[in-house]
């Protein structure tokens, strides 16, 4: 049977061909295998790997005088050596002599010996060369700098290294009842909300059976909290409201949650599925259409639309850091929430309002989309309604809402989210 490093080993090779993690760790035979604490060493020496993928590859750069070939094993095998040497805290020792070990196989053990021996004796040297930066790729990296300062992008480059919390949304009705930061062993962070620990078992957490409670990523509630803003004066069961791309359902239930009358609008019936099973777990109902958002007709207009577009996902860096070794093209995604926003405007009343929210950092896919937007669609404004969520982010161009991981001062931060709120005042 493989080790947890050579397993690891064939895990990044795979992402870096363009795998998904998920998909990779779900495949992989060798990893299946694996008792949970190896499994729980293999997710957390990959995650760090992609994570600290720049800084690994240019001290790489430095070192070997040769460049691998493309998805080189070699090369992926001294990426999670690195890994680990300079940013986990595990004896350095048997990190190099395994990795030794597997070289053997490919004729090349004096060759890893003498590069991972280096790093071991220049250690603080090397972390000292190496800037958090480095792990953004510049088509992220260039938005970042356009927008805001070199200043704001170290702090993002500082916090998507660590590893992420969890926020647990617990329903409205139970958050009163329990004291859910003991329970949960968490913090509370804003309104029903408790941020806790990574946990690989979600689902053996207090409560989660009984269903009183969903995972939700503080960032992801404040389109409703938006929402519940707007109408807060307004009887919640006379509001209609149409989620887009509703599945897997965190803001469905957000909004089922704080009485709404929600049309989920979905276009994977894979992804409804998901959809159903939280909304089950919860004792939640919605009407949920399988449909594409741009065939979708309906008989009556919306108070409001709540638009979960397709995007880059350039905001998840810190949960998702595969993103962070892709180049990623968005031109196709920019059309696709542009005829989105578009399609939203024959479906809502007047006086009604579109929420349109994206897990992206990018100007593109954000505040450059909604300037055009406005541009075109004269019957619609800006509505400035972010005031109960102003500590998360700050406000673009008066365009929209952004969070960065660095604009919160909440432990552990907050994923990158672009959130506008557009009115309809005429036909």
């Amino acid at each position: 049977m493989l080790n947890t490093r050579e397993i690891s080993t064939i895990l990044i090779s795979k992402i870096y061909k363009g795998d998904s993690l998920e998909r990779s760790i779900l495949l992989e035979k060798n990893f299946q295998r694996l008792e949970g604490r190896d499994k729980s060493l293999v997710i957390l020496i990959i995650l760090n790997t992609l994570r600290r993928n720049g800084q690994i590859d240019y001290v790489i750069s430095k070192l070997a005088k040769k460049p691998f070939k493309k998805d080189s094993f070699l090369k992926n095998l001294l990426r999670i050596s690195i890994s680990q040497i300079l940013y986990l805290d595990i004896p350095h020792h048997p990190i190099v002599n395994i990795a030794v070990e597997i070289s053997k196989k490919y004729g090349s053990e004096k060759f890893v010996n003498a590069i991972l021996r280096n790093i071991c004796r220049n250690k603080q040297t090397i972390l000292s060369e190496t800037p958090n930066h480095l792990n953004i790729p510049r088509w992220i990296k260039n938005d970042i700098l356009d927008v805001f300062n070199k200043n704001k992008l170290e702090e993002v480059a500082s916090q998507i290294v660590k590893e992420p919390f969890i926020d647990i949304k617990v329903k409205k009705k139970e958050f009163a009842s329990k004291d859910w930061t003991k329970i949960l062993n968490g913090k509370h962070i804003f309104t029903n909300l408790i941020r806790i620990q990574e946990s690989q078992n979600i689902d053996k957490l207090p409560y989660f059976k009984e269903g009183l409670w969903w995972v939700q990523g503080l960032s992801a509630t404040l389109p409703v909290t938006i929402i519940n803003n707007i109408f807060k004066k307004i009887e919640r069961p006379t509001i209609s409201i149409l989620d887009v791309g509703a599945a897997p359902g965190g803001k469905t239930l957000q909004l089922v949650d704080s009485g709404y009358r929600v049309t989920s609008l979905e276009i994977s019936k894979r992804r409804i599925n998901k959809l159903e099973e939280n909304l089950n777990r919860l004792n939640f109902k919605t009407k949920i259409i399988n449909k594409d958002f741009l065939k979708f007709k309906s008989n009556c207009l919306f108070d409001c639309i709540l638009i979960d577009a397709p995007c880059s996902g350039s905001g998840l860096m810190q949960k998702k850091p595969e993103i962070l070794i892709r180049d990623k093209k968005i031109q196709s995604l920019v059309e696709m929430q542009s005829l989105m926003l578009k399609k939203a405007t024959s479906l809502v009343k007047i006086g009604g309002y579109i929420i349109y929210s994206i897990c992206s950092i990018l100007s593109d896919e954000g505040k450059n989309q909604i300037e055009n937007f406005l541009k075109n669609q004269k019957s619609f404004t800006f509505e400035n309604l972010f005031g109960e969520i102003k500590e998360f982010g700050q406000i673009i161009s008066n365009n929209g809402f952004i969070t960065l991981p660095s604009l919160s001062n909440k432990e552990g931060g907050i994923d990158g989210f672009f959130i506008t709120c557009l009115k309809r005042n005429k036909l």
